[in-house]
Formats: C-alpha cells, structure tokens, sequence
C-alpha cells in the first residue's frame, strides 16, 4: 500500500475525508492529505485485506507515526483508499525519510508490496489539498462515521468557476432546507487529470443516504425550478461527476491512538489470518469411485 513519495515526476495526490483525519476527535480537514488508490481484482478482495493488515504491523514495530484510514468501496469499482493526511508537504518529507531510514522496514514494505500484487490491479498516488471555501461544516468526529459519499468532479480547463459556484448554489439550498449536511472539498494536485474536485460527505448509517427520508428529503423539497435551471447550467462546466459510496476498512487502517480510544472494538479489529495447512499433513484419501 504505503511506499515513499518522491517529488518530481508522478507526484502523490492528496485526499481527506470530509471531516477531520488528524488525532483530535473534532476540528477542521488536514489541509493535505496522501490517498492511496487500489483496484482490487475480482476474488481477491480477502487476500487483500490479509496482506494489507502487514503495512500496520510493520509501521507500528518501526514506530513510524503516518497513520492513516483505509476505506473500501460499497458502490463503484472494487477498490480500496488508504487516506494519510499532513498539514503540509514539510511533514509528508519527513514521512518519506523516517520510512527510508527505518531499519529493516524497507526489506518489510518490498515483501508485502510483492504480495500485493497478486491482489490487485493497479494502484494510484494522489495528492489533494483541502477547499474550504467550497466545503460545509466539516468540523465533525469522523472516527464516527460508517458511511462516505465521495464525489469526483472533473472540471473543463477553464471552467474551475463552475464547481465553485456549484458549491456555492448548494450551500445556499443547504441553508434554505434548514438541515445539517456536512462535506469537505478537496483539489486534486497531483495523480489524476485535472482540474478535478473529490467532496466527501460523512453519514453514521447507510439509511442516512436515503433521499426519500431526512436531510435528502428535506434537500429535495427546498429545491425549486431555479435552482434547477441553475444547477443544470453549472454542471455545462463539468467533464463528468462520479459517485461512490465507501466504508472503512479497520482490519488494513492504521488509526492514531485518540480514534482507537474511541471506539476499541471497532477501530481494533484485526484481519483473520489464512490458516495454511501444516508442511507434513498427509493428503486426504480420494473418494472411493462408485
């Protein structure tokens, strides 16, 4: 999953979570964040989860302090986003080093990232930078959170004043409906095509995601025919909007000590481990044919 950045050339992305990834339970996004992206192959998602439950282990004996969140996909592609978020890239460098000078945590991170392979796909770095200005109330505890909307925006050069009036129109329906709808916004620096936009949007329960009840309810019936035909323009500026739905991953995250703390048997479980049969077990006798 996690190997050094190097600056220069196909740079990291970073990503956060809307909402708070840093130790204190509540407080603004990090302004940076790291997000790692796998496709993970069909049939593989166990083997997965087993060989990335390594990367904790490993960081933790090496005490290594990037810790990070790992989330899975619920509706998009089979993927797994591992998000590590800084308050700059001063400190992401200093991350690089410490794994670099670490002793035998680099051996550790090739055997796993080997093993990985057979798992996945492909893999991607992203490096975003938080937004507030097109964000909503994202102070919240997100260790709380189950549940993550997460919209792609890929915006036509040029055309980055159309998400952000789009941010803006909704922020203004939010109001009108009354309800509280937090988000964080992220611009994408680096790893994908640009200019591109990822809102996240935390919910404790999967039903919260119903637009039929609640705040999509509610949303909904404060939107008019204006609204509307203003939306409809906006989006003229967009490549195209990509929604996913995603749940995190405790068995392959690596949680600060705060978000263990909150919630123990949660944030601490750990991946079952395949059990492999013993070197010198005899081979089971074959079925007598009839």
């Amino acid at each position: 999953m996690r190997t050094p950045l190097l600056w220069g050339g196909p740079a990291a992305l970073t990503v956060l979570l809307a909402g708070s990834l840093a130790a204190q339970n509540m407080g603004p996004p990090p302004p940076l964040m790291q997000v790692f992206r796998e496709e993970v192959k069909p049939g593989r998602v166990g083997s997965h989860m087993q060989t990335e439950a390594g990367w904790p282990r490993a960081f933790g004996k090496a005490k290594i302090a990037n810790n990070y969140i790992a989330m899975t996909t619920m509706y998009g592609p089979t993927e797994a986003w591992f998000f590590e978020p800084h308050g700059s890239v001063a400190e992401i460098d200093a991350a690089n080093k410490a794994i670099e000078a670490a002793p035998g945590l680099n051996p550790e991170l090739d055997r796993l990232s080997q093993a990985d392979a057979a798992n996945i796909n492909s893999s991607r770095s992203l490096l975003l930078r938080f937004v507030p200005e097109a964000s909503n109330n994202p102070n919240i505890n997100a260790a709380e959170m189950r549940v993550w909307e997460v919209t792609i925006f890929r915006v036509r050069p040029g055309k980055e004043g159309s998400f952000f009036a789009g941010a803006k129109l909704y922020q203004s329906l939010v109001q009108q409906a009354k309800v509280d709808a937090p988000w964080a916004t992220y611009q994408v620096m680096a790893g994908m095509p640009g200019p591109t936009f990822i809102v996240f949007g935390p919910h404790k329960t999967l039903p919260e995601l119903d637009p039929s009840s609640g705040v999509g309810a509610a949303i909904e019936k404060a939107m008019n025919e204006e609204m509307m035909k203003q939306f409809g323009a906006i989006s003229e500026g967009f490549i195209s909007v990509e929604n996913l739905v995603m749940t995190p991953s405790p068995e392959m995250s690596y949680p600060t000590a705060e978000w263990l703390a909150q919630d123990p048997k949660y944030w601490g479980k750990k991946a079952a481990v395949a059990v492999k049969p013993a070197a010198n077990s005899p081979a089971p006798a074959a079925a007598p044919k009839p």
